[in-house]
């Protein structure tokens, strides 16, 4: 079989079947020549590799009562399904692996983010078993302001290759004791290993807000207060690092439960109405929102979660039982998982390198 032509670059086939190779098996192959080297490690073949689901995995993290000790704190856990089938609940622990000790912040891109000592951020790519501890970012705040509380994005900047990491800060007014009406920007990139101040945004990110990644964007949605309780999904877009606002395709009612994520490779949102139990995909198609599904009516379910594939998703019973809709059979699936709380995130392995661009 011949891997590469004349110029030393595999074939649309070949890229195809390495882009849907695990990252164990990728790292072996750089070693066989330095043109399969340079190839793997190129972040056009990097963010091919992770658009590709075959690598998608489902990350838990709970927390179990330990009955054993008085006045003891639950027990956390930060593990991973084995495969995607999602049958074998013997879930591997990454606890013991991580490499700093801290508050989960957020999995992006296969890239988790731990907030350790003085805030200072990790990122830790779980397949290479990469890490790297950003620079503490030093914000200068308003006369009478603290911070309250920061949210985190991620992306790729396919115009120069480079990494960013969006740090949003939300302020606290002392003097009003309530949250500012604008929050702090500022945005990080692996090549400078360094932080720069962005132009502040009129908007208050709440510690939950929902968010997600697709095509060089970095998607929160956010609940606008004193809006009736309307809501907006605000983008970021990694090349111009411009935000946008982009509006939903209904009122947010105080009968509908809302997530952002993706669906088919779409911009989409999952709701939940308590009012008929019913829930609602409506994905982005063209710039416009359309309403793709209808499922339902379901008895006992508390809020959206996370999409899943092929059209799954995951939800939380009302008794904080894990669900998955499984659109085969069109019912919900328990995992019967025993903990006094938990969360989930979707886990692709990554090939992105947190160790800034290569000489």
């Amino acid at each position: 079989m011949v891997l590469f032509d004349s110029e030393d670059s595999p074939d649309d086939i070949m890229v195809e079947i390495l882009s849907r190779l695990p990252v164990k098996s990728l790292i072996r192959l750089r070693c066989v020549c330095k043109s399969w080297y340079a190839f793997i490690k190129n972040p056009s073949f990097v963010s091919k590799h992770l658009k590709h689901d075959v690598n998608t995995r489902l990350i838990v993290i709970y927390a179990i009562e330990d009955d054993t000790e008085e006045h003891s704190h639950p027990k956390e856990y930060f593990c991973l399904f084995p495969d995607q089938t999602l049958e074998d609940l013997s879930l591997e622990d990454l606890s013991t692996q991580e490499p700093v000790l801290g508050s989960f912040k957020g999995l992006y891109c296969g890239i988790v983010f731990i907030e350790g000592i003085n805030n200072r951020i990790t990122l830790w790519n779980i397949a290479t078993r990469e890490s790297i501890t950003l620079p503490k970012y030093r914000a200068i705040l308003p006369q009478y302001t603290r911070i309250f509380r920061t949210n985190i994005g991620f992306g790729l900047d396919l115009k120069t290759k480079d990494y960013k990491v969006i740090l949003i800060i939300t302020l606290w007014d002392e003097k009003r004791d309530s949250s500012c009406a604008f929050s702090l920007v500022a945005v990080y990139t692996l090549c400078t290993n360094s932080w720069r101040n962005l132009k502040s945004i009129d908007y208050t990110m709440r510690l939950s807000s929902e968010r997600t990644y697709l095509d060089e964007a970095f998607y929160w949605l956010l609940r606008l207060e004193n809006h009736n309780d309307n809501y907006v999904i605000l983008s970021f877009h990694m090349t111009d690092e411009k935000f946008r606002e982009i509006p939903g395709p209904c009122r947010l009612e105080s009968s509908l439960d809302v997530t952002v994520g993706v669906y088919y490779q779409s911009l989409s949102l999952l709701m939940l109405d308590t009012v008929d139990n019913c829930f609602k995909i409506w994905v982005m198609k063209k710039k416009n929102w359309i309403k793709q599904l209808t499922v339902g009516p379901f008895v006992g379910i508390f809020q959206p979660l996370r999409f899943w594939k092929k059209g799954a998703f995951f939800v939380e019973s009302n008794s904080s039982q894990l669900l998955l809709y499984e659109p085969d059979t069109g019912e919900l699936r328990d995992f019967e998982l025993e903990c006094c709380w938990f969360s989930i995130y979707i886990y692709t392995e990554s090939l992105i390198t947190l160790k800034g661009r290569d000489n």
